[in-house]
């Protein structure tokens, strides 16, 4: 709440008039009066007394710790609209700057604020001079570097930072963008994505693939666990053709984005073994074997071929180049040792102890 919203609520609260609160104060009530309706503020000096008056403290009075809620800041947002609307964007930014100088500490209304009065800025433009425009520009601009440098919810911090380091690469400050782009989550896919199109403008169109397949393929196989983990749900709430969809919807997946063979019976192979079906995961384990000798053909798919090392033989030298192929190639046959103890020694296949061709398998 503003400042006049809690020095009338509190008064209300202990039966004062406002006259009262004047003759205690030693002002006029029309002052008071005009504290409370927010066309004036208590002088400094008079704050301590106020707040003791109204059995409060002057952080509370001046809201420093309070946080608005979505819905008040939606209001102040609407508000300020409105008051561009009626009286121009000059009007609109003054008002905002208002409530912001109300609430100092709430970076997601400053935030929020800054958002309305761009968008404003943008349709209004036409009617501001030139000095005009660049001065809102820049102050719509420090906000947003306050806010990305000071918010402390990792959300609101982010938000700031990204549509900064937007505006940066738009002016070629690509140093200052990758500055803001620290601000932000690591994991953040704008982050990513903000970060491959600043390497691509400074003409590193390589690096800058390379990132967006990192991304792809760390997205794809993020997926690929997540519907592991629901199968896992869906089957425990006996909901068996919904964990079949799933299932063949993460078979589909791993095809569809070019993984490596074993991914794309990975989900299909849980689902068997969660039914028991013994005759299904025997297929599947038979299937997964084989396909764990094939190396991933990383190159051969559009989506990866930049993260392949093996096309850099420039960067590597021909015997690192060499080394890199040879560990691709080796990985399946690392793997299947794995992938045997796992069968050989977990209770999760004890349903197939008894079955020869299952113990043929794990015996090769």
């Amino acid at each position: 709440m503003p400042i006049h919203t809690v020095i009338r609520e509190k008064r209300k609260a202990l039966e004062l008039t406002q006259e009262q609160v004047a003759e205690r104060l030693g002002v006029s009530a029309s002052a008071v009066n005009k504290w409370e309706r927010g066309n004036t503020c208590p002088d400094i000096m008079i704050l301590p007394a106020l707040a003791r008056l109204l059995e409060t403290d002057v952080n509370t009075l001046l809201c420093f710790k309070e946080e608005l809620t979505d819905q008040e800041i939606t209001r102040v947002c609407e508000e300020v609209v409105k008051e561009i609307q009626d009286s121009g964007f000059g009007a609109g930014f003054c008002l905002a700057e208002k409530r912001i100088r109300e609430y100092p500490n709430c970076m997601k209304l400053m935030y929020s604020l800054n958002v309305t009065l761009e968008g404003s800025f943008i349709l209004e433009q036409a009617d501001l001079s030139g000095e005009e425009h660049e001065r809102y520009q820049e102050k719509i601009l420090a906000r947003y570097e306050f806010v990305a440098e000071n918010a402390k919810d990792e959300q609101i911090r982010g938000s700031a930072a990204y549509l900064l380091a937007g505006k940066y690469i738009g002016q070629g400050r690509y140093e200052r963008a990758e500055e803001l782009l620290e601000l932000m989550p690591e994991r953040s896919a704008d982050k990513r994505i903000m970060k491959s199109g600043i390497l691509a403008a400074q003409g590193k169109r390589d690096e800058a693939a390379r990132i967006l397949e990192g991304k792809i393929l760390g997205d794809i196989n993020e997926v690929h666990m997540t519907l592991l983990k629901l199968l896992d749900i869906v089957m425990d709430e006996g909901a068996e053709e919904d964990a079949q969809k799933i299932a063949e919807i993460g078979q589909k997946t791993a095809e569809l984005y070019e993984m490596w063979g074993y991914n794309s019976i990975l989900i299909p192979m849980e689902l068997a073994v969660k039914k028991q079906d013994v005759r299904e995961s025997v297929r599947y384990i038979r299937e997964m074997l084989t396909m764990a000798k094939a190396p991933w053909k990383i190159p051969d798919s559009p989506l990866y071929r930049h993260i392949d090392r093996n096309n850099r033989t420039e960067e590597l030298g021909a015997a690192e180049t060499r080394e890199w192929q040879d560990a691709k190639e080796q990985f399946g046959i690392r793997v299947r040792p794995v992938l045997k103890k796992e069968l050989q020694t977990s209770p999760r296949y004890d349903f197939l102890r008894k079955d020869e061709e299952f113990l043929e398998l794990i015996s090769e």
